[in-house]
């Protein structure tokens, strides 16, 4: 049971709108290095300083993070896989990115995650959130919709 001052994020509670606090990240040619060996691609293109240091596609993760408990911050919730007592994830359960200009070394990018839906299908409950990185000059770099599973259907498996 989340206390007074922790209440707990549940599907029931979430809401679309809130956005979280901005996320800013600073782009360096060793932070596209760091990200591109986590994700094991050691393309010379990523790892190594070169003509204008293009980081990866996917980096958007990096630059840009969910951030699920800032939103629920926002909603005057604590996530659930931050609560205190009786924590438990929200599982993933589908991603769709888009991007609309490249993110090179020098670039700053400021995200903001907020919830765009949530739905009920076949008993289990899904959240979407939807992450807009821009750079510093104010263009969008990319989005990305990240979806949750945050109650599975009665007799199915729960997180």
């Amino acid at each position: 049971m989340a206390t007074e001052t922790e209440k707990r994020w549940e599907w029931e509670s979430v809401e679309p709108g809130p956005s979280g606090e901005p996320f800013v990240s600073h782009v360096t040619p060793d932070s596209i290095a760091a990200y591109a060996r986590r994700v094991r691609n050691f393309n010379p293109a990523y790892t190594e300083s070169g003509p204008g240091d293009l980081a990866m596609p996917t980096g958007v993760f990096n630059d840009a993070p969910l951030r699920r408990n800032s939103v629920a911050k926002a909603s005057g919730y604590v996530a659930l896989e931050w609560v205190k007592e009786n924590s438990r994830q929200t599982p993933f359960a589908k991603c769709e990115v888009r991007w609309f200009a490249p993110v090179r070394a020098g670039d700053t990018i400021t995200s903001s995650a907020r919830v765009l839906e949530k739905y009920e299908r076949r008993g289990n409950k899904f959240v979407t959130f939807r992450v807009e990185a821009l750079n510093q000059d104010g263009v969008k770099v990319s989005e990305y919709d990240y979806t949750c599973i945050f109650e599975y259907a009665k007799g199915q498996k729960t997180a």
